[in-house]
């Protein structure tokens, strides 16, 4: 019969019934005339005795439909009234059947059900007591004031509400009409056993997506419709459409709703009375058998990228029932977890804000896709996630494919920065932020001092900090004699220093010139053995020194450097250094020449904005990280510009310098710049820690906070990044990270 008329808009056929519905007489004439004459040209023929005609309400498959809705017909309803107490499962399995075929007009249905789907059970004694009974009385209660359903309209508001209790799920179809909510249709059943054992989460997944594919002929094609849960870590879920981090049993029930285009709401339990009466009191015990293999195949996915033994898997399922932090966490996912976090006991806290990606899998506790761990296997486990010795983030992206636990990224951190055979692999350390050195008062009060060899010859180079003015002096031979000598040549003529900056060559560090400093009364400062760049004015005095011996006249040179303004301060050494100009091979006037005084403060101005641009332009070409400061007794690797691996260790005695260690080794002590030190665990000889909890080493960026300070600077050519990083000793509550900077946890956090 539907090959015949189920092409004609307005008929329902089921079988040789036929049922016509229209708006207006008109319209019910035309479509009378339209069957009429289909029939006729295939040669039925019409029972008139079983033929209605325009009906306001009539009954048509055990329903009676009218214009305000559809309700049970009442002779089915007559029929289960009487019928008599069933005396086996076949005889109850009947009843239930009928029950069920008038089950969508009554949501409290379900709500006595429950003991008579409990005979129903596999190898369950049939034991028909006082509380069957009294659920079969109540049943027919329940039909006899059964509401009037509402007709489905697609053009109006549609509402799908759904919840799950320990043992049922069930839904309610609802659309909006002028007098509010009305329900369309019910539905409800049992778990199966597999079901039963499924997180609350879960349950409650299956449930909103079990509801909607019961709704399936009235939901499918809607633009959009509501999704009602009072599971709130469900919402997020559904609306995120984003599976990777789903519970891989959600994510299945998840792609089967997928089809739908729902929005999820949460409502409060209480709000929902309906849909949670439909689950605690199921009408069916049609299983979901799609889900019945999920947990054996749900383990098999999750260890298929960590290979692991049946021992293992046991040890890790023991351990978790022991752990106090799983175990509670375990039980809460199992049964329904508190809706605010103040009401978690204290061993699940950290478990609260992903409890959406939680499940329970053959005694373990699952995140998404990956084991959580128990406390007392962590260490065994960093151990593996590092076998291949790999960088932090390689490790992390092993970890994320299999196991989990709060603060598992920062404890692979700190595993694999006490790491000795990585420590010993990995690459130098950071140029570190330029330290702009500050102008001194006056000229000649603070110089910096330099060999330089040039073409088999060397020379001394002296540079005014202040003015940048240079001398460069023959040696006739490198003793610290000679450079003593020439030195005082230069003190004749400019005057004695307060300062002298220097490496830390042997001319430099002998007992002749430390006596030298003392007689002559000023400071001699050196910076860290193999790195000029502490040195930075004189290194760049001697690149400047160098330029002018590969002139023809060496003199004219060194005069012509000397009397060249420097664009950024607007004035030559020899105007900075003695208040006028040298007289050169260029024309002047004489007035030129006339001794003028140097405005210190402009001039002070002018050379902070261009140490301050020397400063971000280094920072940021060389990636600039700030080291923190090392503390006396920090074990530590070293590791010089030029060498193959932090291989040395040694034990920090003391700052001798900004940026510059006294350090005690088996060679003895040595001094090295903070950039070539590298902080390491004081029991990383095994490359092991004892680590589970994130408080081990903690990488050099971790590490203490360095204070401000001054050091000499490079010269001009020498630059930095756009942000010197800076970091505070966190307070309770905070950590570092890798770049340095302070991460302290909100106060609100800290009160609870």
């Amino acid at each position: 019969m539907t090959e015949i008329l189920g092409d004609i808009e307005g008929v329902i056929c089921y079988y040789d019934d036929i049922m016509l519905h229209s708006s207006t007489n008109e319209e019910h004439d035309k479509l009378l005339k339209r069957v009429f004459q289909r029939l006729k040209e295939v040669g039925l023929e019409l029972n008139e005795d079983k033929c209605e005609y325009k009906k306001t309400e009539l009954k048509f498959l055990g329903h009676v439909i009218s214009e305000n809705g559809v309700r049970p017909d009442e002779s089915k309803v007559e029929a289960i009234v009487k019928m008599k107490e069933p005396e086996n499962v076949e005889e109850l399995r009947r009843y239930l059947g009928m029950v069920n075929y008038l089950g969508r007009y009554v949501p409290h249905l379900s709500t006595v059900l429950q003991p008579l789907n409990s005979l129903l059970v596999k190898e369950t004694a049939w034991l028909w007591g006082h509380a069957q009974a009294s659920a079969f009385t109540r049943v027919k209660e329940l039909l006899t004031s059964a509401p009037t359903l509402a007709f489905f309209d697609p053009t109006k508001p549609t509402v799908v509400s759904a919840d799950a209790s320990s043992y049922g799920i069930g839904g309610v179809l609802l659309q909006e009409h002028e007098e509010g909510l009305r329900p369309v249709a019910f539905c409800s059943r049992t778990l199966s056993q597999t079901e039963t054992r499924y997180a609350q989460i879960e349950k409650e997944c299956l449930a909103s997506v079990w509801s909607c594919e019961k709704f399936d002929k009235f939901l499918m094609g809607l633009d959009t419709f509501r999704l009602i849960t009072d599971h709130k870590p469900l919402v997020t879920l559904i609306n995120n459409k984003d599976l990777s981090e789903t519970p891989l049993r959600c994510q299945r029930m998840l792609m089967r709703l997928m089809r739908y285009k729902p929005i999820a709401e949460y409502t409060a339990g209480k709000n929902m009375v309906v849909a949670d009466l439909l689950s605690r009191s199921p009408a069916s015990t049609e299983a979901d058998t799609s889900h019945t293999e999920d947990i054996s195949s749900h383990v098999s996915v999750v260890y298929a990228s960590w290979l692991v033994s049946d021992t293992k898997l046991k040890q890790i399922r023991e351990e978790t029932a022991k752990d106090v932090n799983l175990k509670t966490a375990f039980d809460y996912t199992v049964a329904e977890w508190p809706e605010y976090k103040q009401d978690v006991m204290l061993a699940a806290r950290d478990f609260f804000a992903i409890q959406g990606e939680l499940s329970v899998c053959d005694g373990l506790l699952i995140k998404g896709d990956r084991i959580v761990i128990p406390f007392s296997m962590r260490k065994e486990i960093l151990d593996r996630i590092h076998d291949g010795h790999q960088g932090i983030n390689k490790c992390r992206e092993r970890a994320n494919q299999s196991v989990w636990w709060p603060r598992i990224s920062k404890d692979i951190q700190d595993r694999v920065a006490a790491c000795r055979h990585c420590l010993e692999k990995r690459p130098s350390q950071p140029s570190e932020p330029l330290l702009p050195t500050e102008l001194p008062d006056r000229p000649f009060q603070k110089i910096g001092v330099d060999l330089l060899e040039f073409q088999g010859k060397h020379y001394l180079v002296m540079k005014d900090y202040y003015s940048r003015y240079i001398d460069i002096a023959y040696l006739s031979s490198t003793t610290a004699y000679a450079v003593i000598c020439k030195m005082k040549n230069s003190f004749a003529h400019h005057g004695i220093p307060e300062s002298v900056v220097s490496d830390n060559g042997t001319q430099f560090t002998s007992e002749e010139f430390r006596k030298f400093a003392s007689d002559w009364n000023f400071q001699q400062q050196t910076s860290s053995p193999r790195f000029p760049q502490a040195n930075g004015g004189a290194e760049r005095a001697v690149d400047t020194a160098k330029a002018i011996l590969r002139q023809d006249d060496i003199f004219l040179a060194l005069l012509t450097y000397r009397a060249t303004p420097i664009p950024e301060l607007g004035a030559s050494p020899a105007e900075l250094a003695f208040g006028r100009r040298l007289r050169t091979t260029l024309p002047s006037l004489p007035t030129n020449f006339t001794p003028r005084t140097v405005n210190h403060d402009q001039l002070r101005v002018k050379d902070e904005a261009f140490k301050a641009k020397q400063k971000f332009h280094h920072d940021r070409h060389r990636g600039a990280q700030q080291l923190p400061e090392l503390q006396p007794g920090d074990p530590v690797l070293i590791k010089h510009d030029g060498e193959k691996g932090w291989k040395l260790p040694g034990e920090v005695t003391k700052m001798v310098a900004p940026r510059s260690y006294l350090v005690q080794t088996d060679k003895g002590p040595l001094r090295c710049n903070r950039r070539h030190l590298r902080y390491r665990s004081s029991n990383d000889s095994a490359g092991e820690t004892n680590n589970t909890s994130g408080l081990v080493i903690v990488p050099d960026a971790l590490r203490h906070s360095p204070e401000p300070q001054q050091t000499p600077t490079p010269a001009p050519h020498e630059s930095p990044p756009p942000d010197e990083p800076t970091a505070h000793q966190p307070s309770s509550g905070g950590y570092h990270t890798r770049s340095g900077r302070a991460a302290v946890k909100p106060a609100r956090f800290l009160q609870e």
